[in-house]
């Protein structure tokens, strides 16, 4: 095959410059959005690991027809315990931490959440942090009633990272919600 003289393949120099030019524009809009994306994950992921931590001691009290307690500690730390028979030993199950900064916590300004099981603090089961499902999987308090109840928590330094959990006690259903910085929503 012939070339014909004068064709040439490959870009423009006023091509490459638009491609430049295009590219760097995404990458300073990427990195504003970036640090709120970020913190979001964060919390996201405490939620997740809140969630699972809850599900984990209910799912197994209804499986294994035993009761399993909840003791939520200052500052990040979830344990779940099954209650061994006959009582009152103990066995660990798991142990999780709230990683990348969140802790329990009670936003100033930040209302309850809808279903409205309380924020006089950030963990509220009535009288104690230490709660545990039944082999029904209700929730209970330490005296053995049914109670519903609430967990806060987020980064100190933002207040859109508060997140929180709901539990029903007689069904033990358990709501995950964000601050969007106006409203819960699940």
């Amino acid at each position: 095959m012939k070339k014909l003289l004068g064709t040439s393949s490959g870009f423009t120099l006023v091509e490459m410059l638009m491609v430049v030019a295009v590219l760097s524009v995404v990458a300073v809009m990427a990195s504003g959005v970036t640090p709120s994306l970020l913190q979001a994950a964060r919390a996201d992921s405490a939620l997740t690991s809140v969630v699972n931590a809850v599900e984990l001691a209910r799912d197994r009290a209804v499986g294994e027809r035993r009761e399993f307690q909840v003791v939520f500690t200052a500052p990040n730390r979830i344990q779940v315990l099954r209650i061994e028979v006959p009582g009152p030993a103990t066995t660990v199950v798991s142990n999780t931490y709230l990683d990348n900064g969140q802790t329990y916590m009670k936003f100033t300004g930040v209302p309850d959440t809808p279903d409205a099981f309380g924020n006089s603090s950030a963990i509220y089961f009535g009288v104690t942090p230490t709660i545990r499902f039944t082999s029904d999987g209700s929730l209970l308090d330490s005296s053995g009633d049914p109670v519903n109840g609430s967990v806060f928590f987020g980064d100190a330094s933002r207040a859109t990272s508060a997140r929180a959990i709901t539990i029903f006690g007689a069904t033990g259903l358990i709501h995950a919600w964000k601050w969007d910085g106006r409203k819960w929503v699940e």
